[in-house]
């Protein structure tokens, strides 16, 4: 499974390094032109911000979620449908190993995505907070809260929260796969497959979130998570707040989905993992 994840992720190098290069490119436009309106005293967003802004922002976000299916099912539908996937069936390895390889290679994929989008919308949030007070909040200084407040403060809240979007990620993506694979080993034509795996997974999902919340409901099976909110560092700013101490709230998520998913999700991979085998033809 090692060189399978090695090879995919040196396959997708190239196209992961163009959009984080076009990622980057966009928001330091929009960068410079917040900063612009930061530096000359003016404190406000002007036509070109009304611009950059949301392209930067939006072509971020957007290509971040389209990114999240694709990477999720390691790009399955590149080693169902090209040209050269038929030299994928010469490849000494059982059909977990390869769905599994580049599932985790789609995994570290996403995360350079993830990771590059978050950081770039903080960096967003601090310049509209700095303008939207007239300057009255340091960049920086705001900045590091926001951290702070992630990585410190709620950091395990965070760590629960990455817990449940790995679930997310992975489920999702088996799901895909499992669609995907299954239309392909009975449905040759591209479009009709597509279609059909489309609505599998969307069958699939619903089923199992009712099921599953269900389940939480009639079990009270859920577990709490403790988020904390630290507005000291807004006090005696424009907006009138005042020096509060840390404020906690409570989100209460239902356990039994996500369970439910990760079972549903190991049988799915075994069937994927079988068609692949003995139904695929590339």
């Amino acid at each position: 499974m090692l060189e399978i994840i090695k090879y995919q992720l040196k396959g997708r190098k190239n196209g992961m390094l163009l959009l984080l290069a076009i990622f980057g490119i966009l928001n330091l436009i929009a960068f410079a032109v917040e900063a612009a309106g930061m530096f000359t005293g003016s404190f406000s967003f002007g036509p070109a911000a009304g611009f950059w802004i949301p392209i930067a922002v939006g072509s971020t976000v957007i290509t971040t979620v389209v990114m999240f299916f694709k990477c999720s099912t390691g790009h399955v539908e590149e080693l169902l449908y090209k040209d050269t996937s038929y030299l994928m069936l010469t490849v000494p390895r059982r059909g977990w190993e390869v769905l599994g390889g580049r599932l985790v290679a789609g995994l570290v994929e996403f995360i350079a995505y993830a990771v590059s989008c978050a950081f770039l919308l903080s960096i967003h949030g601090a310049f509209a907070a700095v303008l939207s007070s007239g300057g009255e909040t340091g960049f920086f200084r705001l900045l590091g809260f926001m951290y702070e407040q992630v990585f410190i403060t709620n950091f395990f809240p965070l760590l629960q929260v990455s817990l449940i979007m790995l679930c997310g990620f992975v489920t999702t993506g088996i799901f895909i796969v499992f669609a995907a694979v299954g239309s392909r080993s009975f449905v040759k034509n591209k479009g009709i497959a597509t279609a059909v795996t489309i609505a599998v997974f969307i069958t699939l999902t619903n089923w199992s979130m009712q099921l599953g919340t269900a389940l939480s409901e009639k079990l009270g099976w859920y577990a709490n998570l403790h988020f904390a909110l630290d507005s000291r560092f807004l006090a005696d700013n424009r907006w009138g707040m005042m020096n509060l101490e840390p404020a906690e709230k409570i989100l209460a998520l239902p356990v039994a989905p996500f369970l439910f998913f990760l079972v549903l999700a190991a049988i799915l991979f075994a069937g994927a993992s079988w068609l692949m085998e003995r139904k695929v033809e590339l």
